[in-house]
């Protein structure tokens, strides 16, 4: 009698391949696993920005100022923060930020020179305050003064309640990804406060040019790895999350793809 013909069900050789490729689909999806959960415990290290005062009472024409604190221990490496890019929005038909000057904050730390690059866009309801160490020297931790804004509120404004927010500050350590920043808005009472202010659409800071230096420091670019969608481009060499999880849907399919063969 002939030999019945052998099936893929009967065949070994691809039982064993099955059985590898799923082995080796395991062995990337842990990995891809373990490295996510390092991002989301780096991502744990926060930046906290503070006003104060966090309610200013004032009228038409009036100025003020407010003091913004930052605390943050740095990345979760242990590392310092090498870059602040503060940015303060706000309704320019009801107040106008006038001057933002940088405190100490970026100084914590081993010594270092700071970069500071200056824009008021009163158009815009933007102010920005680039600050940058130089050299990094391992970065600052710390909690201490960030920056001091001064504002007008408008000679016409009518009773209403417009904020300063803060939202938009990125956070860069010296190495790896921008810490989120919790913030703290300012709420400016006019004349009493008033109904909600309108929205305004404000552009994105990176799109500003700076005005100059602060302090007669040289002139420098802008802080590097930039971000106000809460993503930037790896640095030093991290891996890139899309990818990574790319591929491991890519070797995945592949595994799936041996075993419906061999079954």
């Amino acid at each position: 009698m002939n030999a019945m013909p052998r099936t893929v069900h009967d065949d070994p050789s691809l039982g064993t391949l099955a059985g590898r490729a799923i082995g080796i689909c395991l062995v990337v999806l842990v990995a891809v696993a373990g490295s996510a959960a390092g991002t989301a415990v780096a991502g744990d290290r926060v930046a906290v920005v503070t006003p104060t005062p966090q309610t200013v009472e004032t009228e038409p024409g009036e100025r003020f100022t407010v003091t913004v604190t930052m605390q943050s221990d740095g990345g979760h490496g242990g590392e310092g923060i090498r870059s602040v890019d503060f940015v303060a929005r706000y309704h320019p038909d009801y107040l106008e930020i006038t001057d933002v000057e940088r405190g100490p904050w970026l100084e914590q730390g081993p010594e270092t020179d700071v970069r500071v690059e200056r824009t008021l866009a009163h158009e815009d309801g933007t102010a920005v305050l680039e600050q940058r160490r130089e050299p990094v020297a391992d970065g600052a931790t710390g909690d201490a003064v960030l920056a001091t804004i001064t504002a007008e509120v408008a000679e016409d404004a009518p009773p209403a309640e417009p904020t300063i927010s803060f939202g938009e500050t990125g956070v860069q350590p010296a190495r790896g990804w921008p810490l989120p920043v919790h913030e703290r808005n300012v709420t400016v009472e006019i004349d009493g406060g008033g109904d909600e202010t309108p929205t305004f659409d404000h552009p994105d800071p990176d799109a500003l040019e700076a005005d100059g230096t602060d302090a007669g420091l040289p002139e420098t670019p802008g802080s590097e790895n930039r971000t106000t969608n809460g993503t930037a481009d790896s640095a030093d060499g991290d891996a890139v999350p899309g990818f990574t999880a790319t591929l491991a849907l890519l070797l995945v399919s592949a595994g799936v793809a041996v075993f419906a063969r061999a079954s």
